[in-house]
C-alpha cells in the first residue's frame, strides 16, 4: 500500500495518482478514519477538499487526516471487494457518518398530481419512482430536454397554469386539474356526450410519462439523432452541434435506465465472485473466501425501478462487471 503524507501542500493534480481503480483510506496517526474505492483518486480528493467549505463533517475528517493510503486494483469489482473486506476488520470513525450517496436523487412521476414530474430525495410517498441518480444537475437537464422535445409538463413555478402554456412550450396538461364551474347536471351530461375525447387528458399524459421516462428504447434518442444528421447534411453545423449535448444526455439516461431495469435481479457466480440480487454475496481474495451481508428491502409496486441509496454504487459496479463478462464470451 502506498502512503501519501497529507501534511504537505498537495493540489491533487491529475498526475499525482494512477488513473486506475484504487482502494483508499484516510487515517490519522493512530486510526483509520474513512475508506472507499474510486476510479480517479485525484478527483475524489479534490471533491473532498471542495466539500470542506460546506460540510462540517467532511471538514472535520480532512482536518484529522494525516495520511492517505491507496492500493491500485485491477478492476472496479476488485476495489469494491477490497473495501468490503477491510470494513469487516475495521470500523473507521467516519465510515457510517459520511454517506457518498447523500446527494443522490430520485425521479418521481405522477400523471394525476401536480407538478407531474419532480425530483425527490426519498421514495416515501406514492409517486412512481426511478433511480437514484447520482447527479441532480444531470437529471434536471435530462428532464428539461425530454419535456421540451415532447411538450410534457415540467412545472418549475409551483403554480399552474404558467407561462409555458402561453408560449406553447407545454400542452396544458395542468388544465385538467383546474376545477370547472358548476353546471346543472343535465347541461353537464349533454356537453360531455357531445365533446370528443381530449387529446391532452391525464390518461394520455400517464401513457406519455411512462413511455418517455420508463422505456429505454422509446425511440427519442434516434429521433434526435436523425434530426442532427439532417442538419449536418444541410451544412447547418451549428444546429447539429447543439444537439450533441442533448444526445449525450439522452444516451446517459438510457444507459442508467437499462441498469435500473435489471439491477435487482442480477445473478452470477464464477471462481472468484458470487452475486445474488445484484449484490456481492461472497468473494475469494488472496486465497481466502469472504462472505458479505446484503440489503434486500421489500419493494412497493411504485419502486420497481428504484434501488436503495446505500447500495446503488455497489450494484452499478456489479452490473458493469457482469456485462463485461458476457461481452467477453
Amino acid at each position: 500500500m502506498i502512503t501519501v503524507n497529507l501534511d504537505k501542500k498537495l493540489d491533487f493534480a491529475d498526475d499525482i495518482f494512477p488513473k486506475a481503480w484504487v482502494f483508499y483510506r484516510l487515517r490519522s496517526d493512530s486510526a483509520v478514519l474513512y475508506t472507499g474505492y474510486c476510479a480517479r483518486l485525484s478527483a475524489k480528493m479534490r471533491q473532498f477538499m471542495a466539500q470542506t467549505q460546506d460540510d462540517p463533517l467532511i471538514s472535520e475528517l480532512i482536518s484529522k487526516s494525516k495520511y492517505l493510503d491507496y492500493e491500485v486494483q485491477y478492476s472496479a469489482l476488485a476495489a469494491l471487494v477490497r473495501d468490503k473486506i477491510n470494513l469487516q476488520h475495521e470500523a473507521p470513525e467516519y465510515q457510517f457518518r459520511i454517506h457518498p450517496f447523500r446527494y443522490y436523487v430520485y425521479l418521481a412521476l405522477d400523471a394525476y398530481r401536480f407538478p407531474f414530474i419532480s425530483i425527490q430525495e426519498t421514495t416515501n410517498d406514492d409517486w412512481q419512482y426511478l433511480g437514484p441518480w447520482r447527479s441532480r444537475f444531470f437529471l434536471v437537464d435530462t428532464i428539461d430536454s425530454l419535456c421540451r422535445i415532447l411538450k410534457l409538463p415540467y412545472c418549475e413555478t409551483g403554480t399552474y397554469p404558467c407561462y409555458k402554456l402561453d408560449e406553447g412550450l407545454c400542452r396544458g396538461w395542468c388544465m385538467n386539474l383546474v376545477e370547472a364551474p358548476q353546471e346543472p347536471a343535465e347541461d353537464h351530461e349533454a356537453k360531455a356526450a357531445e365533446a370528443p375525447a381530449t387529446e391532452h387528458s391525464l390518461e394520455k399524459l400517464e401513457t406519455l410519462l411512462k413511455e418517455t421516462f420508463m422505456h429505454p428504447n422509446n425511440g427519442i434518442y434516434e429521433m434526435v439523432q436523425k434530426e442532427r444528421e439532417a442538419y449536418f447534411e444541410d451544412l447547418e453545423f451549428a444546429k447539429a452541434d447543439l444537439l450533441d449535448d442533448e444526445l449525450w444526455l439522452l444516451g446517459k439516461y438510457r444507459d442508467w435506465l437499462n441498469f435500473l431495469f435489471v439491477a435487482k435481479n442480477l445473478e452470477y457466480s464464477d471462481a472468484i465472485y458470487e452475486i445474488r440480487g445484484g449484490q456481492l454475496i461472497s468473494a475469494t481474495y488472496e486465497g481466502k473466501n469472504y462472505h458479505f451481508t446484503s440489503d434486500n428491502p421489500p419493494y412497493r409496486e411504485n419502486e420497481a425501478l428504484a434501488l436503495p441509496l446505500n447500495k446503488v454504487d455497489e450494484m452499478k459496479v456489479i452490473y458493469d462487471y457482469i456485462r463485461e463478462q458476457i461481452n467477453a464470451r
